[in-house]
């Protein structure tokens, strides 16, 4: 690949990311998303190390059960999602899971498991097959570069060469906006955190169509 400015855009899907690098951007985009304010809120102690550890313990266990990243060579944005039908995933591996991501985000523990809870108790069960977008990330000096619409481009020739659709969460409706207009459209109820917490809104995005 070279360093053009066209070619430093396109993004690599891989299920062998660099991870540090994919959590890097995750931390610096999501820090002021109200979803992560909720679970992880600004005056933590030690904040920055819990939402690493958030991160990287959610995208490894997606990595380790079928999910992949798409990213740029520089990792400016990233996108994490995991195959039709969700990763197969036992009852008690989900436990596991679950237990050392609350351990490793100390005092927020709970509201971590709340959160992860909330998003599989309200993910539609009568969605044609699809992918499920974890995270979708664009460090902020990115914005506006090209990198977001690389990177959508990247997740509809997926779909297209797989014929699946993409189910999501918008953490914001500013987010839900970017969604829709992306094509996305809302399916079931917002999913409202606990103790006065912010809401989610899923989206989903049905199989495009082929090029004319």
């Amino acid at each position: 690949m070279t360093l053009s400015d066209a070619s430093a855009t396109v993004p690599v899907v891989t299920a062998d990311p660099d991870l540090d690098a994919v959590v890097d951007t995750l931390v610096t985009a999501f820090r002021d998303d109200p979803i992560i304010e909720w679970a992880i809120p600004p005056n933590t102690l030690g904040r920055d190390y819990h939402l690493a550890a958030f991160f990287a313990s959610t995208t490894e266990f997606l990595l380790n059960h079928g999910g992949v990243v798409a990213a740029p060579h520089d990792y400016s944005a990233v996108l994490v999602w995991s195959p039709p039908g969700e990763p197969a995933v036992s009852d008690a591996e989900n436990q596991v899971f679950l237990d050392r991501l609350a351990a490793s985000t100390g005092a927020c523990g709970p509201r971590v498991r709340t959160l992860m809870e909330a998003l599989d108790a309200h993910h539609p069960t009568d969605l044609p097959p699809h992918c499920h977008v974890m995270f979708a990330a664009v460090r902020p000096e990115h914005r506006g570069t090209g990198v977001r619409a690389a990177l959508t481009d990247a997740l509809r020739a997926m779909r297209l060469h797989d014929g699946i659709g993409v189910y999501a969460e918008a953490s914001s409706t500013r987010n839900l906006r970017l969604w829709e207009r992306l094509g996305g459209q809302r399916v079931g109820a917002e999913i409202t955190l606990p103790d006065g917490g912010p809401s989610l809104y899923p989206i989903f995005f049905g199989r495009p169509s082929e090029p004319a």
